[in-house]
């Protein structure tokens, strides 16, 4: 079976070699590292679940998308000559 498009024939060729497995213990140890980055953001995630925290997260999230609504962009791509066609 291939994972992310690595074969076992790949990796046969990678590590049979001289040093093959130094170059694997390096690579599953960080491997490993990534994949307890992975978990431990996971469980940030989970303990911010709480009702106040998703509501604080939505309303950044709209005030960004208000801030990407402004007239200003508008008045500056009009200003760099930039015809604007209203969809009405």
């Amino acid at each position: 079976m291939a994972y992310k498009g690595t074969l076992p024939s790949d990796l046969w060729d990678r590590y049979d070699c001289e040093g093959g497995n130094e170059r694997m213990m390096l690579d599953l140890t960080v491997a490993q590292d990534m994949q307890d980055r992975i978990s431990e953001a996971t469980e940030k995630a989970k303990k911010k679940a709480d009702g106040n925290a998703m509501v604080a997260r939505r309303k950044q999230r709209q005030a960004k998308r208000e801030l990407l609504n402004d007239s200003q962009g508008l008045e500056m791509l009009k200003g760099m000559g930039i015809p604007i066609v209203s969809r009405d």
